[in-house]
């Protein structure tokens, strides 16, 4: 009951979660079903609010995941060949997580499957780049390239929109 209701609470914020890794308005509903059947037969044991939440969100990313592994998995060969500064990122500002919040249209165009994945792995949910590799099932440097680049159009996404709300004295 605890695990439906917690799916229940945080429905808006998980299928939108789900759509924006998926690309999928239908997969994404799906999944957050799937997410919620799986905590539900997995899980026996007394949960705490906080950690439900969290929970929820990780099973819906993983169901996102079954269903975008081969397809990361490709676009994980293509990163892995990408020349990276070894410069290391650190997790989104609250302003750019609002902003990708804000325009999820925007960044599912411009983003492949792979960098919207370490996009919220790495930089919302603030998973390290070892913990991404393995739950991917892909190489550091793959992670590390995808999420330095994710990283780089968003800025470049962000800052057109200021200065489009803006104007140039903002920028």
């Amino acid at each position: 009951a605890e695990i439906r209701a917690a799916f229940a609470e945080h429905k808006e914020e998980l299928t939108w979660l789900a759509e924006f890794l998926s690309d999928d308005e239908l997969m994404a509903s799906a999944c957050v079903t799937d997410a919620r059947d799986l905590m539900e037969n997995n899980n026996e044991d007394e949960i705490s609010q906080e950690c439900l939440e969290l929970w929820t969100r990780e099973a819906t990313i993983r169901s996102v995941l079954d269903l975008k592994r081969t397809r990361i998995a490709e676009l994980a060969s293509a990163y892995a060949s990408v020349a990276w500064t070894g410069q290391q990122h650190p997790a989104l500002s609250l302003d750019r997580i609002e902003f990708v919040v804000r325009e999820p249209d925007v960044m599912r165009l411009r983003l492949d499957s792979l960098c919207r994945f370490v996009l919220i792995l790495c930089g919302v949910e603030h998973h390290s780049v070892r913990d991404v590799a393995r739950l991917l099932g892909i190489g550091q440097h793959a992670v590390e390239a995808a999420y330095s680049s994710a990283l780089e159009l968003l800025e470049v996404i962000y800052c057109r929109a200021v200065v489009e709300t803006y104007g140039c004295a903002a920028a």
